[in-house]
């Protein structure tokens, strides 16, 4: 758990190209949906931006508000036009929620709790 004690302006600008943002970093971490496809195909350009990454030796993580698990989401990668292999991973919503409720309401991670907790999400069929 974390407090924010001080309060900032974050500024945020616009770059005319992603070339000139890849010396900046080692590594990115991307937003799946509306960042690299829109749920049906690459997104123009995404591709070509995740190998422009890859070439350097950048270090690329997804991020997804994703119900699935991280495991899922790299396994759609291919029909979106991604290569898996080079990804270092992806963090999903849905494994975060899911290690957090194992945490506080037991489970394997910790069987002397007591509570309990139902998680609802789906499977795609074309999914593992």
């Amino acid at each position: 758990r974390f407090e924010i004690t001080s309060h900032t302006t974050m500024t945020f600008q616009t770059h005319p190209s992603f070339t000139l943002l890849l010396d900046q970093y080692d590594g990115f971490i991307l937003d799946q949906f509306g960042v690299m496809h829109n749920g049906s195909h690459g997104l123009e350009g995404a591709a070509d931006a995740v190998a422009a990454m890859k070439e350097k030796g950048k270090k690329i993580i997804i991020l997804s508000n994703s119900s699935s698990s991280s495991e899922a989401t790299v396994a759609k990668l291919p029909k979106l036009g991604f290569d898996p292999k080079d990804f270092v991973g992806a963090v999903t919503s849905g494994e975060e929620a899911s290690h957090y409720i194992a945490s506080e309401f037991g489970g394997e991670c910790a069987p002397e709790k007591k509570n309990k907790a139902l998680f609802i999400t789906w499977k795609s069929p074309k999914v593992p």
